[in-house]
Protein backbone atom coordinates (compact mmCIF):
# COMPACT_ATOMS: atom_id res chain seq x y z
CA UNK A 1 0.00 0.00 0.00
CA UNK A 2 2.95 2.29 0.75
CA UNK A 3 4.14 1.95 -2.87
CA UNK A 4 0.65 2.57 -4.18
CA UNK A 5 0.15 5.95 -2.52
CA UNK A 6 2.63 7.70 -4.88
CA UNK A 7 0.76 6.14 -7.81
CA UNK A 8 -2.37 7.99 -6.77
CA UNK A 9 -0.33 11.21 -6.75
CA UNK A 10 0.86 10.25 -10.24
CA UNK A 11 -2.74 9.85 -11.41
CA UNK A 12 -3.55 13.35 -10.16
CA UNK A 13 -0.56 14.71 -12.04
CA UNK A 14 -1.69 12.99 -15.24
CA UNK A 15 -5.07 14.70 -14.94
CA UNK A 16 -3.47 18.10 -14.33
CA UNK A 17 -1.07 17.78 -17.28
CA UNK A 18 -3.18 15.64 -19.64
CA UNK A 19 -2.71 18.09 -22.54
CA UNK A 20 1.06 18.05 -22.23
CA UNK A 21 3.47 15.56 -23.76
CA UNK A 22 3.81 12.92 -21.05
CA UNK A 23 6.33 10.07 -20.88
CA UNK A 24 6.80 7.15 -18.53
CA UNK A 25 10.21 8.48 -17.53
CA UNK A 26 8.82 11.91 -16.62
CA UNK A 27 6.00 10.47 -14.52
CA UNK A 28 8.30 7.99 -12.75
CA UNK A 29 10.80 10.71 -11.86
CA UNK A 30 8.04 12.93 -10.45
CA UNK A 31 7.40 10.40 -7.67
CA UNK A 32 11.04 9.27 -7.36
CA UNK A 33 10.49 5.74 -8.75
CA UNK A 34 12.63 3.92 -11.24
CA UNK A 35 10.95 3.49 -14.63
CA UNK A 36 10.72 -0.29 -14.15
CA UNK A 37 9.31 -0.09 -10.61
CA UNK A 38 6.85 2.64 -11.55
CA UNK A 39 5.42 0.69 -14.48
CA UNK A 40 5.06 -2.47 -12.40
CA UNK A 41 3.33 -0.77 -9.46
CA UNK A 42 1.17 1.35 -11.77
CA UNK A 43 -0.14 -1.73 -13.56
CA UNK A 44 -0.79 -3.54 -10.27
CA UNK A 45 -2.65 -0.52 -8.90
CA UNK A 46 -4.55 0.77 -11.94
CA UNK A 47 -4.85 -2.42 -13.99
CA UNK A 48 -3.32 -1.13 -17.21
CA UNK A 49 -0.09 0.33 -18.57
CA UNK A 50 0.89 3.93 -17.88
CA UNK A 51 0.55 5.15 -21.45
CA UNK A 52 -2.52 2.99 -21.99
CA UNK A 53 -4.17 4.87 -19.13
CA UNK A 54 -3.03 8.25 -20.49
CA UNK A 55 -4.41 7.38 -23.95
CA UNK A 56 -7.74 6.26 -22.50
CA UNK A 57 -8.12 9.45 -20.47
CA UNK A 58 -7.32 11.62 -23.49
CA UNK A 59 -9.79 9.76 -25.66
CA UNK A 60 -12.45 10.06 -22.97
CA UNK A 61 -11.98 13.82 -22.74
CA UNK A 62 -11.83 14.13 -26.53
CA UNK A 63 -15.09 12.18 -26.82
CA UNK A 64 -16.69 14.49 -24.25
CA UNK A 65 -15.73 17.50 -26.38
CA UNK A 66 -16.98 15.81 -29.55
CA UNK A 67 -20.37 15.40 -27.89
CA UNK A 68 -20.57 18.83 -26.23
CA UNK A 69 -18.43 21.26 -28.25
CA UNK A 70 -18.57 22.49 -31.85
CA UNK A 71 -14.81 22.44 -32.49
CA UNK A 72 -13.73 20.48 -35.54
CA UNK A 73 -12.50 16.92 -35.22
CA UNK A 74 -9.03 18.09 -36.26
CA UNK A 75 -8.95 20.83 -33.62
CA UNK A 76 -9.87 18.33 -30.91
CA UNK A 77 -7.32 15.84 -32.24
CA UNK A 78 -4.52 18.43 -32.09
CA UNK A 79 -5.58 19.54 -28.61
CA UNK A 80 -5.16 16.02 -27.24
CA UNK A 81 -1.77 15.38 -28.77
CA UNK A 82 -2.54 13.80 -32.16
CA UNK A 83 -0.63 15.02 -35.20
CA UNK A 84 -3.39 14.44 -37.74
CA UNK A 85 -7.07 13.78 -38.28
CA UNK A 86 -6.23 10.32 -39.63
CA UNK A 87 -4.13 9.28 -36.63
CA UNK A 88 -6.78 10.46 -34.17
CA UNK A 89 -9.54 8.68 -36.12
CA UNK A 90 -7.57 5.44 -36.22
CA UNK A 91 -6.87 5.50 -32.47
CA UNK A 92 -10.41 6.61 -31.59
CA UNK A 93 -12.00 3.83 -33.65
CA UNK A 94 -9.65 1.20 -32.24
CA UNK A 95 -10.78 2.19 -28.76
CA UNK A 96 -14.51 2.82 -29.24
CA UNK A 97 -15.29 0.90 -32.43
CA UNK A 98 -16.56 4.05 -34.20
CA UNK A 99 -14.98 7.10 -35.81
CA UNK A 100 -14.99 10.54 -34.08
CA UNK A 101 -17.54 11.77 -36.62
CA UNK A 102 -19.83 8.80 -35.92
CA UNK A 103 -19.42 9.32 -32.17
CA UNK A 104 -20.36 13.00 -32.50
CA UNK A 105 -23.49 12.05 -34.47
CA UNK A 106 -24.64 9.11 -32.32
CA UNK A 107 -22.92 9.66 -28.96
CA UNK A 108 -26.13 9.32 -26.94
CA UNK A 109 -26.44 5.67 -28.07
CA UNK A 110 -22.75 4.75 -27.81
CA UNK A 111 -20.90 3.30 -24.83
CA UNK A 112 -17.44 4.10 -23.52
CA UNK A 113 -15.07 1.51 -21.98
CA UNK A 114 -14.52 2.18 -18.29
CA UNK A 115 -11.46 2.01 -16.06
CA UNK A 116 -10.26 -1.23 -14.49
CA UNK A 117 -10.46 -1.01 -10.70
CA UNK A 118 -8.79 -4.21 -9.59
CA UNK A 119 -6.16 -6.49 -11.14
CA UNK A 120 -8.62 -9.40 -10.86
CA UNK A 121 -10.96 -7.52 -13.19
CA UNK A 122 -8.45 -7.18 -16.01
CA UNK A 123 -9.49 -10.17 -18.15
CA UNK A 124 -13.21 -9.52 -17.69
CA UNK A 125 -12.79 -5.79 -18.35
CA UNK A 126 -10.89 -6.40 -21.56
CA UNK A 127 -13.66 -8.69 -22.78
CA UNK A 128 -16.29 -6.18 -21.75
CA UNK A 129 -14.47 -3.37 -23.57
CA UNK A 130 -14.32 -5.53 -26.68
CA UNK A 131 -18.07 -6.08 -26.50
CA UNK A 132 -18.59 -2.32 -26.13
CA UNK A 133 -16.52 -1.66 -29.24
CA UNK A 134 -18.36 -4.28 -31.27
CA UNK A 135 -21.74 -2.99 -30.09
CA UNK A 136 -20.84 0.64 -30.84
CA UNK A 137 -19.89 -0.29 -34.39
CA UNK A 138 -23.13 -2.20 -34.94
CA UNK A 139 -25.27 0.57 -33.43
CA UNK A 140 -23.80 3.10 -35.86
CA UNK A 141 -24.18 0.74 -38.82
CA UNK A 142 -27.82 0.01 -37.95
CA UNK A 143 -28.64 3.71 -37.59
CA UNK A 144 -26.84 4.58 -40.84
CA UNK A 145 -28.68 1.77 -42.64
CA UNK A 146 -32.03 3.11 -41.42
CA UNK A 147 -31.10 6.64 -42.49
CA UNK A 148 -29.90 5.49 -45.92
CA UNK A 149 -33.13 3.54 -46.41
CA UNK A 150 -35.27 6.59 -45.80
CA UNK A 151 -33.10 8.70 -48.09
CA UNK A 152 -33.16 6.24 -50.97
CA UNK A 153 -36.54 4.54 -50.74
CA UNK A 154 -38.22 7.17 -52.93
CA UNK A 155 -35.39 7.66 -55.42
CA UNK A 156 -36.54 5.08 -57.99
CA UNK A 157 -38.81 6.53 -60.64
CA UNK A 158 -41.62 3.98 -60.52
CA UNK A 159 -41.81 3.23 -56.82
CA UNK A 160 -45.26 2.05 -55.77
CA UNK A 161 -46.83 2.70 -52.38
CA UNK A 162 -46.23 -0.88 -51.30
CA UNK A 163 -42.47 -0.53 -51.85
CA UNK A 164 -42.41 2.66 -49.79
CA UNK A 165 -44.15 0.79 -46.96
CA UNK A 166 -41.78 -2.18 -47.26
CA UNK A 167 -38.69 0.00 -47.01
CA UNK A 168 -40.18 1.94 -44.12
CA UNK A 169 -40.71 -1.41 -42.43
CA UNK A 170 -37.04 -2.25 -43.07
CA UNK A 171 -35.86 1.11 -41.70
CA UNK A 172 -37.93 0.57 -38.55
CA UNK A 173 -36.36 -2.88 -38.11
CA UNK A 174 -32.88 -1.36 -38.42
CA UNK A 175 -33.76 1.32 -35.86
CA UNK A 176 -35.22 -1.36 -33.59
CA UNK A 177 -31.94 -3.25 -33.90
CA UNK A 178 -30.02 -0.10 -32.88
CA UNK A 179 -32.29 0.40 -29.85
CA UNK A 180 -31.88 -3.20 -28.74
CA UNK A 181 -28.11 -2.96 -29.15
CA UNK A 182 -28.12 0.20 -27.03
CA UNK A 183 -30.09 -1.65 -24.34
CA UNK A 184 -27.51 -4.43 -24.42
CA UNK A 185 -24.77 -1.81 -24.19
CA UNK A 186 -26.32 -0.42 -21.01
CA UNK A 187 -26.35 -3.93 -19.54
CA UNK A 188 -22.69 -4.39 -20.48
CA UNK A 189 -21.55 -1.12 -18.91
CA UNK A 190 -23.44 -1.83 -15.68
CA UNK A 191 -22.69 -5.55 -15.47
CA UNK A 192 -20.03 -5.20 -12.75
CA UNK A 193 -22.67 -3.69 -10.49
CA UNK A 194 -24.76 -6.88 -10.57
CA UNK A 195 -24.56 -9.85 -8.24
CA UNK A 196 -24.47 -12.53 -10.94
CA UNK A 197 -21.95 -10.98 -13.32
CA UNK A 198 -21.30 -14.13 -15.37
CA UNK A 199 -24.99 -14.85 -15.89
CA UNK A 200 -25.62 -11.27 -16.99
CA UNK A 201 -22.84 -11.43 -19.55
CA UNK A 202 -24.05 -14.70 -21.00
CA UNK A 203 -27.53 -13.29 -21.43
CA UNK A 204 -25.97 -10.30 -23.19
CA UNK A 205 -24.25 -12.63 -25.64
CA UNK A 206 -27.50 -14.49 -26.32
CA UNK A 207 -29.38 -11.25 -26.88
CA UNK A 208 -26.78 -10.19 -29.45
CA UNK A 209 -27.07 -13.53 -31.26
CA UNK A 210 -30.83 -12.97 -31.40
CA UNK A 211 -30.33 -9.55 -32.97
CA UNK A 212 -27.89 -10.99 -35.51
CA UNK A 213 -30.46 -13.60 -36.50
CA UNK A 214 -33.18 -10.97 -36.80
CA UNK A 215 -30.92 -8.84 -39.00
CA UNK A 216 -30.42 -11.84 -41.29
CA UNK A 217 -34.17 -12.40 -41.49
CA UNK A 218 -34.76 -8.74 -42.36
CA UNK A 219 -32.09 -8.83 -45.09
CA UNK A 220 -33.65 -12.00 -46.48
CA UNK A 221 -37.17 -10.55 -46.47
CA UNK A 222 -36.04 -7.42 -48.30
CA UNK A 223 -34.18 -9.52 -50.86
CA UNK A 224 -37.24 -11.70 -51.42
CA UNK A 225 -39.50 -8.69 -51.88
CA UNK A 226 -37.18 -7.20 -54.51
CA UNK A 227 -36.84 -10.62 -56.20
CA UNK A 228 -40.59 -10.44 -56.85
CA UNK A 229 -40.29 -6.94 -58.36
CA UNK A 230 -39.88 -5.81 -61.93
CA UNK A 231 -36.26 -5.64 -63.22
CA UNK A 232 -36.07 -1.83 -63.11
CA UNK A 233 -37.20 -1.77 -59.47
CA UNK A 234 -34.75 -4.54 -58.59
CA UNK A 235 -31.88 -2.49 -60.00
CA UNK A 236 -33.00 0.64 -58.15
CA UNK A 237 -33.15 -1.03 -54.76
CA UNK A 238 -30.26 -3.49 -55.08
CA UNK A 239 -27.82 -1.17 -53.24
CA UNK A 240 -30.16 -1.05 -50.24
CA UNK A 241 -30.50 -4.83 -50.25
CA UNK A 242 -26.72 -5.10 -50.22
CA UNK A 243 -26.56 -2.66 -47.29
CA UNK A 244 -28.92 -4.85 -45.25
CA UNK A 245 -26.86 -7.89 -46.23
CA UNK A 246 -23.72 -6.17 -44.89
CA UNK A 247 -25.51 -5.25 -41.68
CA UNK A 248 -26.61 -8.86 -41.19
CA UNK A 249 -23.15 -10.19 -41.99
CA UNK A 250 -21.43 -7.83 -39.55
CA UNK A 251 -23.95 -8.67 -36.85
CA UNK A 252 -23.19 -12.34 -37.35
CA UNK A 253 -19.41 -11.76 -37.26
CA UNK A 254 -19.57 -9.67 -34.10
CA UNK A 255 -21.92 -12.15 -32.50
CA UNK A 256 -19.33 -14.84 -33.14
CA UNK A 257 -16.62 -12.76 -31.50
CA UNK A 258 -18.71 -12.35 -28.38
CA UNK A 259 -19.43 -16.08 -28.31
CA UNK A 260 -15.66 -16.44 -27.88
CA UNK A 261 -16.04 -14.22 -24.83
CA UNK A 262 -18.73 -16.60 -23.59
CA UNK A 263 -16.33 -19.54 -23.93
CA UNK A 264 -13.74 -17.72 -21.83
CA UNK A 265 -16.08 -17.16 -18.93
CA UNK A 266 -18.68 -19.71 -17.96
CA UNK A 267 -22.12 -21.04 -18.84
CA UNK A 268 -25.58 -21.20 -17.43
CA UNK A 269 -27.98 -23.93 -16.60
CA UNK A 270 -31.64 -23.27 -16.03
CA UNK A 271 -33.23 -24.12 -12.67
CA UNK A 272 -35.98 -26.71 -12.40
CA UNK A 273 -39.06 -25.20 -13.94
CA UNK A 274 -41.85 -24.12 -11.63
CA UNK A 275 -45.28 -25.68 -11.75
CA UNK A 276 -46.96 -22.73 -13.43
CA UNK A 277 -44.47 -23.01 -16.31
CA UNK A 278 -46.51 -25.91 -17.68
CA UNK A 279 -49.66 -23.82 -17.61
CA UNK A 280 -47.95 -20.90 -19.38
CA UNK A 281 -46.70 -23.20 -22.15
CA UNK A 282 -50.07 -24.85 -22.66
CA UNK A 283 -51.88 -21.48 -22.69
CA UNK A 284 -49.52 -20.34 -25.41
CA UNK A 285 -50.01 -23.58 -27.37
CA UNK A 286 -53.82 -23.27 -27.22
CA UNK A 287 -53.65 -19.64 -28.35
CA UNK A 288 -51.47 -20.72 -31.27
CA UNK A 289 -53.86 -23.49 -32.30
CA UNK A 290 -56.76 -21.02 -32.25
CA UNK A 291 -54.77 -18.56 -34.38
CA UNK A 292 -53.98 -21.31 -36.90
CA UNK A 293 -57.62 -22.37 -37.07
CA UNK A 294 -58.72 -18.84 -37.98
CA UNK A 295 -56.42 -18.92 -41.01
CA UNK A 296 -57.24 -22.43 -42.20
CA UNK A 297 -60.04 -21.56 -44.63
CA UNK A 298 -59.01 -23.41 -47.84
CA UNK A 299 -60.50 -20.62 -49.96
CA UNK A 300 -57.91 -18.20 -48.59
CA UNK A 301 -54.20 -18.23 -49.63
CA UNK A 302 -53.00 -18.28 -46.03
CA UNK A 303 -52.65 -21.99 -45.46
CA UNK A 304 -48.86 -21.73 -45.29
CA UNK A 305 -49.14 -19.24 -42.42
CA UNK A 306 -51.66 -21.44 -40.62
CA UNK A 307 -49.34 -24.44 -41.03
CA UNK A 308 -46.38 -22.48 -39.64
CA UNK A 309 -48.32 -21.31 -36.58
CA UNK A 310 -49.80 -24.77 -36.00
CA UNK A 311 -46.38 -26.41 -36.20
CA UNK A 312 -45.04 -24.11 -33.47
CA UNK A 313 -48.13 -24.59 -31.28
CA UNK A 314 -47.96 -28.38 -31.59
CA UNK A 315 -44.25 -28.38 -30.76
CA UNK A 316 -44.98 -26.42 -27.58
CA UNK A 317 -47.85 -28.69 -26.65
CA UNK A 318 -45.81 -31.88 -27.04
CA UNK A 319 -42.63 -30.60 -25.35
CA UNK A 320 -41.81 -32.14 -21.97
CA UNK A 321 -41.04 -29.56 -19.28
CA UNK A 322 -37.52 -30.87 -18.76
CA UNK A 323 -36.83 -30.32 -22.48
CA UNK A 324 -37.70 -26.62 -22.37
CA UNK A 325 -34.73 -24.27 -22.73
CA UNK A 326 -34.48 -20.54 -23.30
CA UNK A 327 -32.61 -21.28 -26.54
CA UNK A 328 -35.60 -23.29 -27.86
CA UNK A 329 -38.12 -20.64 -26.78
CA UNK A 330 -36.18 -17.75 -28.27
CA UNK A 331 -35.71 -19.68 -31.50
CA UNK A 332 -39.49 -20.22 -31.50
CA UNK A 333 -40.08 -16.49 -30.98
CA UNK A 334 -37.87 -15.75 -34.00
CA UNK A 335 -39.87 -18.18 -36.11
CA UNK A 336 -43.04 -16.42 -35.01
CA UNK A 337 -41.56 -13.04 -35.92
CA UNK A 338 -40.88 -14.38 -39.40
CA UNK A 339 -44.50 -15.51 -39.69
CA UNK A 340 -45.72 -12.15 -38.37
CA UNK A 341 -43.65 -10.36 -41.00
CA UNK A 342 -45.15 -12.50 -43.74
CA UNK A 343 -48.63 -11.82 -42.35
CA UNK A 344 -47.93 -8.07 -42.35
CA UNK A 345 -46.99 -8.26 -46.03
CA UNK A 346 -50.19 -10.16 -46.83
CA UNK A 347 -52.27 -7.60 -44.91
CA UNK A 348 -50.73 -4.86 -47.06
CA UNK A 349 -52.05 -6.70 -50.12
CA UNK A 350 -55.44 -7.55 -48.61
CA UNK A 351 -56.28 -5.19 -45.70
CA UNK A 352 -59.84 -6.55 -45.57
CA UNK A 353 -58.43 -9.76 -44.08
CA UNK A 354 -56.62 -8.02 -41.21
CA UNK A 355 -58.91 -9.52 -38.55
CA UNK A 356 -57.98 -13.05 -39.61
CA UNK A 357 -54.41 -12.44 -38.46
CA UNK A 358 -55.25 -10.97 -35.03
CA UNK A 359 -54.68 -14.30 -33.26
CA UNK A 360 -51.03 -14.44 -34.44
CA UNK A 361 -50.13 -11.33 -32.41
CA UNK A 362 -51.85 -12.84 -29.35
CA UNK A 363 -49.83 -16.03 -29.80
CA UNK A 364 -46.60 -14.03 -30.12
CA UNK A 365 -47.37 -12.19 -26.85
CA UNK A 366 -47.92 -15.52 -25.09
CA UNK A 367 -44.61 -16.83 -26.45
CA UNK A 368 -42.83 -13.68 -25.24
CA UNK A 369 -44.34 -14.17 -21.79
CA UNK A 370 -43.22 -17.81 -21.60
CA UNK A 371 -39.74 -16.93 -22.83
CA UNK A 372 -39.31 -14.13 -20.28
CA UNK A 373 -40.50 -16.45 -17.50
CA UNK A 374 -37.87 -19.07 -18.32
CA UNK A 375 -35.21 -16.41 -18.84
CA UNK A 376 -35.67 -15.26 -15.27
CA UNK A 377 -35.06 -18.78 -13.96
CA UNK A 378 -31.44 -18.94 -15.19
CA UNK A 379 -29.14 -18.57 -12.18
CA UNK A 380 -26.76 -21.54 -12.04
CA UNK A 381 -23.62 -21.85 -14.14
CA UNK A 382 -23.27 -25.39 -15.48
CA UNK A 383 -24.50 -25.38 -19.07
CA UNK A 384 -24.06 -22.92 -21.91
CA UNK A 385 -26.89 -21.19 -23.69
CA UNK A 386 -26.83 -23.77 -26.44
CA UNK A 387 -27.50 -26.53 -23.94
CA UNK A 388 -24.40 -28.75 -24.03
CA UNK A 389 -21.57 -29.53 -21.64
CA UNK A 390 -19.23 -26.61 -21.12
CA UNK A 391 -16.15 -28.79 -21.74
CA UNK A 392 -17.36 -29.71 -25.24
CA UNK A 393 -16.62 -26.56 -27.19
CA UNK A 394 -16.10 -28.39 -30.51
CA UNK A 395 -19.33 -30.34 -30.07
CA UNK A 396 -21.18 -27.16 -29.17
CA UNK A 397 -19.86 -25.42 -32.25
CA UNK A 398 -20.76 -28.24 -34.65
CA UNK A 399 -24.23 -28.67 -33.23
CA UNK A 400 -24.79 -24.91 -33.39
CA UNK A 401 -23.86 -24.94 -37.09
CA UNK A 402 -26.53 -27.58 -37.72
CA UNK A 403 -29.09 -25.75 -35.57
CA UNK A 404 -28.45 -22.54 -37.47
CA UNK A 405 -28.81 -24.44 -40.75
CA UNK A 406 -32.11 -25.94 -39.59
CA UNK A 407 -33.41 -22.50 -38.58
CA UNK A 408 -32.38 -20.86 -41.86
CA UNK A 409 -33.69 -23.63 -44.09
CA UNK A 410 -36.89 -23.79 -42.05
CA UNK A 411 -37.55 -20.11 -42.77
CA UNK A 412 -36.85 -20.62 -46.48
CA UNK A 413 -39.18 -23.63 -46.54
CA UNK A 414 -41.90 -21.50 -44.96
CA UNK A 415 -41.52 -18.83 -47.65
CA UNK A 416 -41.32 -21.37 -50.47
CA UNK A 417 -44.65 -22.83 -49.40
CA UNK A 418 -46.04 -19.29 -49.45
CA UNK A 419 -44.61 -18.67 -52.92
CA UNK A 420 -46.20 -21.85 -54.25
CA UNK A 421 -49.57 -20.64 -52.98
CA UNK A 422 -49.05 -17.15 -54.39
CA UNK A 423 -48.11 -18.45 -57.83
CA UNK A 424 -51.03 -20.88 -57.73
CA UNK A 425 -52.70 -22.30 -60.79
CA UNK A 426 -52.36 -19.00 -62.61
CA UNK A 427 -48.61 -19.48 -63.07
CA UNK A 428 -47.80 -23.08 -62.15
CA UNK A 429 -48.79 -26.13 -64.17
CA UNK A 430 -49.28 -29.46 -62.42
CA UNK A 431 -45.76 -30.67 -63.16
CA UNK A 432 -44.16 -27.51 -61.78
CA UNK A 433 -46.38 -27.60 -58.72
CA UNK A 434 -45.46 -31.25 -58.13
CA UNK A 435 -41.76 -30.41 -58.51
CA UNK A 436 -41.90 -27.58 -55.98
CA UNK A 437 -43.91 -29.70 -53.52
CA UNK A 438 -41.25 -32.40 -53.83
CA UNK A 439 -38.63 -29.74 -53.12
CA UNK A 440 -40.54 -28.86 -49.95
CA UNK A 441 -40.39 -32.52 -48.93
CA UNK A 442 -36.63 -32.63 -49.40
CA UNK A 443 -36.17 -29.45 -47.43
CA UNK A 444 -38.36 -30.80 -44.60
CA UNK A 445 -36.20 -33.92 -44.44
CA UNK A 446 -33.00 -31.85 -44.40
CA UNK A 447 -34.35 -29.59 -41.63
CA UNK A 448 -35.31 -32.62 -39.51
CA UNK A 449 -31.87 -34.13 -39.95
CA UNK A 450 -30.17 -30.83 -39.08
CA UNK A 451 -32.31 -30.41 -35.95
CA UNK A 452 -31.15 -33.82 -34.68
CA UNK A 453 -27.52 -33.49 -35.78
CA UNK A 454 -24.54 -33.94 -33.45
CA UNK A 455 -20.78 -33.71 -33.88
CA UNK A 456 -20.92 -37.32 -35.15
CA UNK A 457 -23.40 -36.50 -37.89
CA UNK A 458 -22.33 -36.85 -41.50
CA UNK A 459 -23.76 -33.81 -43.25
CA UNK A 460 -23.43 -35.32 -46.73
CA UNK A 461 -27.08 -36.44 -46.86
CA UNK A 462 -28.29 -32.99 -45.79
CA UNK A 463 -26.02 -31.42 -48.38
CA UNK A 464 -27.28 -33.81 -51.07
CA UNK A 465 -30.95 -33.14 -50.33
CA UNK A 466 -30.54 -29.37 -50.37
CA UNK A 467 -28.42 -29.36 -53.52
CA UNK A 468 -31.05 -31.47 -55.31
CA UNK A 469 -33.73 -29.07 -54.11
CA UNK A 470 -31.65 -26.13 -55.34
CA UNK A 471 -31.23 -27.58 -58.84
CA UNK A 472 -34.96 -28.32 -59.17
CA UNK A 473 -35.87 -24.82 -57.99
CA UNK A 474 -33.49 -23.17 -60.47
CA UNK A 475 -34.96 -25.19 -63.36
CA UNK A 476 -38.49 -24.24 -62.32
CA UNK A 477 -37.52 -20.58 -61.88
CA UNK A 478 -36.13 -20.52 -65.43
CA UNK A 479 -39.37 -22.02 -66.74
CA UNK A 480 -41.42 -19.37 -64.91
CA UNK A 481 -39.47 -16.50 -66.44
CA UNK A 482 -40.34 -13.14 -64.93
CA UNK A 483 -42.55 -14.85 -62.34
CA UNK A 484 -39.70 -17.05 -61.14
CA UNK A 485 -37.61 -14.33 -59.48
CA UNK A 486 -38.67 -15.20 -55.94
CA UNK A 487 -38.17 -18.94 -56.50
CA UNK A 488 -34.66 -18.29 -57.80
CA UNK A 489 -33.89 -15.99 -54.86
CA UNK A 490 -35.07 -18.64 -52.38
CA UNK A 491 -32.94 -21.25 -54.14
CA UNK A 492 -29.80 -19.11 -53.92
CA UNK A 493 -30.47 -18.34 -50.26
CA UNK A 494 -31.01 -22.04 -49.56
CA UNK A 495 -27.57 -22.91 -50.90
CA UNK A 496 -25.62 -20.23 -48.97
CA UNK A 497 -25.53 -21.94 -45.52
CA UNK A 498 -24.19 -25.21 -46.99
CA UNK A 499 -20.65 -23.81 -47.11
CA UNK A 500 -20.66 -23.77 -43.28
CA UNK A 501 -21.40 -27.51 -42.94
CA UNK A 502 -18.60 -29.45 -41.20
CA UNK A 503 -16.30 -31.35 -43.54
Amino acid sequence: MKDKTPIFRSLAMIEERILEKLTVEMLAESIHFSKYHYQRIFRETVGETVMGYVTRRRLFLAAKELAEAEDSVLAIALKYGYDSHEGFTRCFKAYLGVTPTEYRKYHSAIGFPGPIKEESEMINSKNTDEIIRELNSLIVQAKETAADTRKQKGVAGNVTAIYAQVWEFAAERAEKMARELTNILERVTSVTQGIDEISARILIVKALEDIAFEASVTAFQMGLMIARAMPEDRAAFQPLCEEYDRLAQNARIRSGKIVDFLNELSALIFQDMKKNATQKIQDAAETGMAAAESLSDPSMPYGYIADGVREIAEALHSLALEEVTVYFLEDTVFRMETILSAADMDVLRAPQHRQLFAGISNFKEKLDDVTEFFRNLSVDTTETIVGVKKDSEIKRTVEKIYRDLAAQEGILLFYLKGEIQKLGNAHLDERQKSTLNAVCGKMESAVRMAHNATDETDGSEIDKLLHEAYEEMIVTADELGVYGGAVRYLAEEMKKPLKYLPE
